[in-house]
């Protein structure tokens, strides 16, 4: 059963959107604060209770030290993404609008799944879901809705020219938005410091953009072969390989980097060879 002060703080951790590992050290580091806060007080003469009362009032309340937590760690990142939200969520509405009223008909699909991602987005943003790793959820969030914003480009490129450039204007601020946000929230890692934090941005920066370049590849052969076939083919699913094998070798890049940086390095410089490999013959057989 978890103590008062492990409860205490396991609310605060969870407020940010740090891995598992750096709100584990975030964990330990406020539990020995708390309790070196009430062994002092036992020390002035308190009962152990009251100590134990005493450190929490002296700590401040729980939520608020986590906003503020997160702040610190991410600023201005909370305001970026409620924009982010209910702007997003205002163009779908506009674009389905438009296209119901222009053509009679619209893209239900399209409408529900990007109003999930904006809704999920707008939760996160205001706590009110909680995750064990709120920094992959986000981004996982954020890459989802960059590439359904880009779908929506698409739709919104069907409408009256007039209104096109104005759409346009919108969906490219809302995908640099996203991006922005995706690369913030990949680059603060408060458990790295000095080398490794370098080197930990350069891991984080070279594989997100190498896998921006992955899913980009991968929408375009997507999409032509959608062009030329009358309905998905299980071999599309090979289309995915490249993300798959993106997706595994980040992680082991993570896992590697603090322990053993040059296995790190060389899955790094293997992860580039077997991607560009795998999109060159896709491209080839796509000839």
């Amino acid at each position: 059963m978890k103590t008062t002060f492990e409860r205490y703080v396991k609310k605060i951790v969870n407020q940010t959107d740090c891995t598992k590992e750096e709100k584990e050290d975030m964990f330990e580091e406020l539990l020995l604060h708390l309790e070196l806060s009430r062994d002092d007080l036992i020390k002035q003469g308190k009962t152990p209770k009251e100590a134990e009362k005493m450190a929490l009032i002296l700590f401040g309340d729980e939520w608020e030290i986590g906003s503020q937590i997160q702040q610190a760690l991410f600023p201005y990142r909370k305001e970026l993404m409620l924009t982010l939200s209910i702007v997003s969520i205002l163009f779908t509405f506009s674009v389905y609008a438009l296209q119901l009223f222009q053509e009679g008909n619209a893209y239900i699909g399209w409408l529900l799944f990007s109003i999930l991602t904006s809704a999920t987005l707008l939760s996160l943003t205001l706590n009110l879901l909680v995750s064990i790793n709120r920094k992959i959820m986000v981004n996982t969030v954020l890459v989802t809705h960059a590439l359904v914003y880009i779908y929506g480009w698409g739709i919104a490129s069907a409408l009256d020219f007039t209104l096109f450039p104005l759409f346009s204007l919108i969906m490219a601020a809302i995908l640099l938005l996203s991006l922005y946000l995706i690369y913030k929230t990949a680059l603060v890692l408060p458990g790295y410091s000095g080398k490794n934090l370098k080197k930990a941005k350069l891991l984080h920066i070279s594989n997100i953009t190498l896998g921006i370049l992955i899913l980009s590849v991968t929408l375009f052969f997507l999409y032509a072969f959608l062009i030329f076939s009358s309905e998905v083919q299980p071999f599309m699913l090979l289309f995915f390989i490249p993300t798959v094998l993106w997706i595994s070798l980040y992680i082991l890049q993570i896992k590697l980097l603090k322990k053993h940086p040059t296995a790190s390095n060389i899955c790094a410089v293997l992860q580039v060879l077997l991607v560009l490999a795998i999109i060159f013959t896709m491209m080839i057989l796509y000839r």
